[in-house]
């Protein structure tokens, strides 16, 4: 522990209201926070576990859905703007033909994820084909937009 009177100092906030939130102060354990198992050993992968294809959140795109017409663009900069996403994908097909970026409801600051709609697949395979490409200081990756169903 590196100081006894900030440890005890700290404890004093367990249970106290912050931001609307309760705090909840205690002393972590000496195991490093490697969360293992009580026998030290953790689960492991096991026979034949951690093989093959995931579905985990790659960044790959997944397989393009029948009359796709929209991607999912998505670990963009919180600077990033509709105007920038649509000067992006201008060039794709006639262009976005609505974009959509995703904000924060309390905030109004934006969750780095955006849907970009198009006219037609082709438009789609083009601006899928931008993915990796950066935007103001951070690169974006894509996938297809999957339809909602209602």
């Amino acid at each position: 522990m590196a100081d006894q009177a900030g440890y005890d100092a700290a404890l004093k906030f367990d249970g106290e209201e912050y931001a609307g939130r309760k705090l909840n102060v205690s002393k972590a354990n000496s195991d490093g926070g490697k969360g293992k198992g009580k026998d030290g050993k953790g689960k492991g992968k096991g026979k034949d576990k951690g093989k093959g294809k995931s579905k985990g959140k790659g960044k790959a795109p997944g397989e393009k859905p029948a009359g796709c017409t929209s991607v999912v663009v998505k670990g963009l900069a919180y600077e990033v703007t509709k105007e920038d996403l649509q000067k992006c994908f201008q060039k794709c097909g006639d262009g976005p033909t609505n974009v959509n970026l995703l904000t924060d409801r309390e905030t109004g600051q934006s969750r780095g994820m955006a849907f970009v709609d198009f006219d037609d697949g082709k438009a789609v395979d083009e601006a899928m084909k931008l993915t990796e490409t950066e935007l103001k200081g951070r690169s974006f990756y894509m996938d297809y937009a999957k339809p909602r169903e209602w």
